[in-house]
């Protein structure tokens, strides 16, 4: 991943949904327009978060020192579950301190942004974290706020690293029929929010394309009028040179034609001035004989 693929979904990770989509393909098209075309690809496929998994990102970026410390509390809870399965009971008391602590952050983070917090909302946040902190491929993406899915709630004997003969799940409290009609309501309607925010996209995306596609058309034809303009600017020069030529030519046929002229009138004269001597030579000679004869 090249920086500037890895700098622009860091800042993406920190828009809320509500603004996710523009902002990422305002971020492809920045990208592809720099001359990054595979980075805006990539860009460009990046799925929407779910609010809930926006607002459990955003404590890796606003509560970093809270998520670390949870972190460390899960590690420390699986270390000593390694050494004396019944400090089981102590370690989840701590874990799920720290993880209230988180999912509460994590609600009012919602709450700002526009969101409604419900106890099946919670959870879904509560399960992601912990799911990603006991996770050693997800838990960098915790800390920096760069989860891309929602998770379901691991097992105890994750927290543990082997079952130890005992089966026991971290269980977040129980529910009243209604609590689960009341979650299973939350995840409809947030489907529907949902499919609803995706057609919206899907049409946005739809109409960039166009754009994109009329700005293409667009500057194919500015460049075929500027190569047509180019032509025709290079067929006025070469006639501009051809009729300075032909004009440099008739300049030099006429001068030419004068001094033939010159030439011609020249010659005429000393033809004449020859006959004129060539009389007088006659006239000089018929004298001189009648001289000798008389």
């Amino acid at each position: 991943m090249t920086s500037d693929l890895s700098r622009a979904i860091d800042e993406l990770y920190g828009v809320p949904p509500k603004e996710f989509s523009a902002a990422r393909n305002a971020k492809a098209a920045a990208l592809k327009a720099a001359g990054h075309a595979e980075e805006a690809r990539s860009v460009r496929q990046l799925g929407k978060p779910s609010p809930f998994l926006w607002a459990a990102n955003q404590l890796g970026r606003q509560d970093r020192e809270r998520v670390a410390h949870f972190v460390d509390v899960v590690n420390r809870t699986r270390q000593s579950q390694l050494r004396d399965p019944r400090t089981a009971a102590e370690g989840m008391k701590a874990i799920r301190t720290e993880l209230q602590a988180l999912t509460n952050r994590a609600a009012e983070i919602l709450s700002a942004a526009g969101y409604r917090v419900s106890p099946a909302s919670a959870a879904r946040i509560s399960n992601t974290v912990l799911a990603a902190a006991v996770d050693s491929d997800l838990v960098d993406d915790l800390r920096h706020g760069r989860l891309s899915a929602e998770l379901p709630a691991p097992g105890f004997e994750v927290l543990a690293g082997s079952d130890g003969g005992r089966r026991l799940r971290l269980v977040h409290g129980g529910r009243s029929a209604g609590a689960r009609h009341a979650a299973e309501a939350d995840r409809a309607a947030e489907r529907d929010h949902g499919a609803t925010r995706d057609r919206a996209d899907a049409r946005r995306e739809h109409a960039e394309a166009k754009r994109e596609q009329a700005e293409a058309r667009r500057r194919e034809v500015e460049a075929r009028r500027a190569q047509e303009q180019a032509e025709r600017e290079r067929l006025a020069q070469e006639i501009a040179a051809l009729r300075r030529d032909a004009e440099q030519r008739k300049t030099a046929a006429e001068q030419a034609l004068q001094e033939v002229r010159r030439l011609e009138q020249q010659l005429a004269d000393a033809r004449r001035t020859l006959r004129a001597a060539e009389r007088e030579a006659d006239a000089a000679a018929r004298r001189a004989r009648r001289r000798t004869h008389s």
